[in-house]
């Protein structure tokens, strides 16, 4: 007993003092469907108390892309039962949908997905049910969640940056209000945006037009109308 307790200990330890606790924090977020609690929490707070030098952030990095990783193998396994759900004839309809997919097409638009900060559970259900393999989606998850996980940890620490240049030494809650308020705010802004109307416009000119039109449809100006 006593031998169990020093163990325990000792790796309640570790945690505190390592990114561990990233990982598995990161994999009990994952491993839920349609889990509301932001990705970028746990990784924030980290930054904040404890993230030092690059060997700090390079194993936050892979710590956190690890658990993403198991975490959506568990989502993975949802869609199993989910195959059970589905009718035979609309699994076979499903399975063979994918099939008419080229294999790199569909494995580059799997990484897109599964390497940007949108949900997709609901991504991984369909794929199993459509008898995507397991192993070839770790092929696929592995890089995709580094790069995730770079993004994630880069934003937090871009914005704890910028806060400590623009307020000092603010407290932890401050940070993490003022993070919780800008992603909101870029949530928001990704949902006003026409991104029909960006296209077009980068078709055309390039990265100056969509970018100006993408200001437009975020923030729009209303002119002020000539009397009569």
């Amino acid at each position: 007993m006593i031998p169990l307790l020093i163990g325990v200990r000792m790796f309640l330890r570790v945690l505190r003092r390592t990114p561990l606790w990233l990982f598995f924090i990161t994999l009990a977020i994952q491993s839920v469907p349609f889990n509301p609690i932001p990705n970028y929490l746990p990784i924030a707070v980290y930054v904040a108390r404890s993230a030092g030098g690059p060997l700090g952030l390079i194993s936050t990095v892979i710590l956190s892309a690890l658990g993403a990783v198991l975490g959506k193998l568990v989502v993975l396994k949802f869609g199993d039962w989910l195959k059970g759900l589905m009718p035979s004839r609309s699994r076979e309809a499903f399975k063979k949908l994918l099939e008419m997919v080229p294999e790199d097409k569909l494995d580059l638009a799997v990484f897109a997905i599964a390497a940007s900060p949108l949900p997709d559970d609901e991504v991984y259900l369909l794929l199993r049910a459509g008898d995507y393999s397991a192993r070839r989606l770790i092929a696929v998850l592995l890089p995709a969640k580094l790069v995730w996980a770079s993004v994630h940890i880069a934003y937090a620490v871009a914005t704890y940056r910028a806060v400590k240049l623009i307020a000092g030494d603010v407290g932890f809650w401050t940070y993490m209000a003022f993070i919780s308020a800008l992603t909101f705010a870029l949530t928001l802004a990704a949902l006003r945006l026409d991104w029909a109307a960006v296209l077009d416009a980068y078709k055309i000119g390039g990265f100056k037009p969509a970018a100006i039109t993408a200001l437009k449809s975020i923030i729009p100006i209303r002119r002020a109308k000539p009397r009569a």
